[in-house]
């Protein structure tokens, strides 16, 4: 879908006073901003004076949720025309809208999404310069503060999001700041076009690779759209398989290596003559239960086609993987079906330097990946953070691994992760990359550290131990109609929803919005991400991420 500029997208007649900054905002987390026990740094006020700003924003200006705190969102603009619309469509929470209601950092007269592009590069003032990265994701925070239950869905289906920047060269901001277009580098992707891709035109899988490309894009927003275009690629995958890529192996060996981990060896029912050895960063999927409705994914210790090692940790929530393997599965009897070794988790061939961050099991994935890059003589860490020294897996393989490439932080003697400063060296250096697998709490702290940091995401790869909207397969009914649709495990509900014809809103798509919420009357349901209150989750979820055990009836 193509949207015409209302800027020019005329290079030569660049630069140009697009506008004049009415106000300049700032303000500071507020606690319990909003009702319902909200934290929210939505709060700003106008400043008189010079205001300073940095990198990740301004001077005495605040966001509450980390991922926010990065330079793709050092300053938000709201086009201020949109207060009239609001007060025109919701005339009895009119007193809520006037310019900076929406915390935005920059109020202006003129600049709106139509016309503001991805890449956009403009001077304020004497000596700022920023560029535009991405629209704003509205979130359930909004239909907080403005005590109107849809009003994020509304900014979204209206194009009322706003828009962020990131800072090219720091300097100050006053009200009365001319600010001038000096640069366009993408006149096809405005704001709007971005916004219609994100929550509109929602299949355009070829628009959405022109955007993913676009070098200028947020992070956020990239890894979005990238994790949709994998979805594609996963459903295409998904549909060409047959069962002649599963492939039955029978549990041959299996101890403890720590109170939680146990080593799992596997051998094939029928051997390949010329077996594959399994690559760095490789993992196996396999099924589980009498119909083969469980699928679990596990990296790969060591090993090759015909026999490899597992190392898989006793989830205590399991709902049938790590419990069935650990309790029931038994050596020389317990035989199932494996799909191919893969490897999307590889070493990056041009790197100077690899830093590895594991937590607790997430070791399995780089035993293989230290044995290649000592076999290199590459320039390596691996930072491995265990709870003491008793849930250390693996002994003898990482006793391999010479002292000065390995690092323990045993939280039992009070040693943890210093993220800041294991990353400090990606900063200084693009060819530093960084591998990290472990729990999600560590994913997050590394990836928002890294965006802190200005650490583009080409430099960062991971692996979780589960995919954050990926499971076991459940059944959803639909009680207004009594339809029941079945959610695969690659798909989210948010997914099927829509493809029975419900138009179901969403804007971040990784469960920390708020927006796809749909409540639920009757079924057990797997809460992911952070977009509801504790008191939410007794009847809502999130379909973008949460999954439903067994079966769920939602009141759609």
């Amino acid at each position: 879908m193509a949207i015409k500029n209302a800027v020019p997208s005329d290079r030569t007649a660049l630069p140009r006073h697009i506008d004049t900054l009415l106000q300049i905002r700032t303000g500071m987390v507020q606690i319990a901003a909003i009702k319902n026990l909200e934290d929210s740094g939505i709060y700003k006020t106008p400043k008189s004076t010079p205001v300073k700003v940095g990198l990740l924003g301004c001077e005495g200006d605040e966001r509450q949720y980390p991922p926010h705190q990065s330079s793709d969102n050092a300053l938000l603009q709201y086009d201020s025309r949109h207060y009239l619309k609001w007060k025109s469509e919701l005339p009895a929470k009119s007193h809520f809208f006037v310019p900076g209601a929406f915390g935005e950092n920059l109020v202006t007269e003129k600049m709106s999404e139509e016309d503001v592009c991805i890449g956009d590069v403009m001077k304020i003032g004497k000596d700022l310069v920023v560029q535009v990265t991405k629209p704003r994701a509205p979130c359930y925070k909004l239909d907080m503060k403005f005590e109107t239950k849809d009003i994020s869905a509304r900014c979204r289906e209206l194009y009322r999001t706003g828009w962020l920047y990131r800072m090219l060269t720091p300097g100050s901001l006053m009200a009365g700041d001319e600010i001038t277009l000096i640069e366009r580098m993408n006149p096809e992707w405005t704001v709007r076009r971005v916004q219609d891709i994100m929550w509109k035109d929602l299949k355009n899988e070829n628009a959405m690779k022109e955007l993913v490309a676009v070098p200028e894009l947020g992070v956020e927003i990239k890894e979005i759209i990238s994790k949709r275009l994998a979805k594609f690629e996963r459903m295409r995958s998904s549909k060409q398989a047959d069962a002649s890529k599963w492939k039955y192996y029978r549990l041959s060996k299996r101890k403890q290596e720590t109170p939680r981990i146990a080593k799992f060896v596997f051998e094939a029912d029928t051997p390949d003559e010329n077996p594959i050895p399994a690559p760095s960063g490789s993992h196996i999927r396999l099924k589980i239960g009498n119909d083969g409705r469980l699928t679990r994914a596990y990296s790969i210790v060591s090993g090759d086609s015909n026999c490899f090692t597992l190392g898989i940790a006793l989830d205590e929530a399991s709902r049938g993987g790590s419990k069935f393997l650990h309790h029931e599965a038994i050596p020389g009897y317990t035989s199932l079906p494996f799909n191919k070794i893969k490897s999307d988790f590889p070493i990056i061939k041009d790197a100077k330097k690899h830093i590895l961050i594991a937590g607790g099991i997430g070791i399995t994935a780089f035993i293989l990946m230290a044995d290649e890059l000592l076999a290199q003589g590459a320039d390596f860490h691996l930072h491995y953070a265990i709870r003491s020294s008793e849930d250390i897996a693996f002994r003898k393989l990482l006793a391999k691994i010479p002292k000065q490439h390995i690092t323990f932080a045993d939280a039992s003697q009070s040693k943890r992760l210093d993220i800041p400063n294991i990353l400090k060296s990606a900063k200084e250096d693009k060819d530093t990359h960084l591998y990290i697998c472990g729990p999600n709490r560590l994913l997050s702290a590394v990836t928002s550290t890294a965006q802190a940091l200005s650490i583009p995401s080409s430099q960062i790869h991971y692996e979780a131990f589960t995919a954050s909207t990926t499971g076991d397969p459940f059944t959803v009914e639909l009680s207004e109609s009594k339809k029941k649709v079945e959610v695969k495990e690659e798909q989210t509900l948010l997914d099927v929803l829509r493809e029975v014809g419900l138009d179901v809103p969403s804007s971040c798509e990784v469960g920390n919005c708020g927006s796809c919420k749909v409540s639920y009357s009757a079924g057990r349901v797997e809460h992911r991400g952070t977009g509801l209150l504790e008191g939410e989750k007794g009847g809502m979820m999130l379909s973008c991420v949460s999954r439903g055990v067994g079966g769920i009836t939602v009141d759609l």
